[in-house]
Parts: structure tokens; C-alpha cells; sequence
């Protein structure tokens, strides 16, 4: 199945938001209702958190956190950090 590209746009014409064609087992659904909420400028940290959606009865946003790749040198830069961690916890006699 091939589906059009999809255009919100608001009372002027200006475009909002536009889904793209789409090709396979896809479907835009029906909307029967649009809304919007007004969040605060950096009320969310948008390099720490994603907005997945917002609960239509709270308007509250929901969030899902960005996971953290790690290149390998970052990966052993950690495992050093921890290991030094743990060599001083043992020294000091537990302070962890």
C-alpha cells in the first residue's frame, strides 16, 4: 500500500507538520480531534528526554529518556573512573 504525505497546517496555512509518503503495511488513521499544549522554555531537557506523546485528559508531556551511547573510548574511560572508585573505597575503608 503507498500513502500520501499527510499536512497539518494552522489557520494561516503554515505548515506544522507533514508524515511523508509511506509505503508497506501503514496507514495514516483517522484524526477526529487536534489539540495543543504550551510547554515552558527549558522545562524539559530536550538532550536528556524525548517527547513521546502527551496524555490527552492531563496535557502533561511523556517522556522517554535518550539513551547514552558511549564511544569505546568513553566506555573505557568509565571503567578506569570505576575502577579508581572502587581502589579508593577499599583504601579509605568504605567511604562508598
Amino acid at each position: 500500500m503507498q500513502i500520501g504525505n499527510r499536512v497539518i497546517f494552522d489557520q494561516d496555512g503554515r505548515i506544522i507538520f507533514q508524515t511523508g509518503e509511506m509505503q508497506g503495511d501503514v496507514s495514516h488513521g483517522d484524526i477526529t480531534s487536534l489539540d495543543f499544549v504550551d510547554i515552558e522554555y527549558g522545562a524539559i531537557d530536550l538532550t536528556k528526554y524525548r517527547i513521546v506523546s502527551v496524555n490527552p485528559s492531563t496535557k502533561q508531556p511523556v517522556l522517554e529518556e535518550i539513551p547514552v551511547e558511549l564511544t569505546p573510548e568513553q566506555q573505557r574511560i568509565q571503567e578506569l573512573e570505576d575502577q579508581l572508585l572502587l581502589m579508593a573505597d577499599a583504601e579509605t575503608g568504605g567511604i562508598l
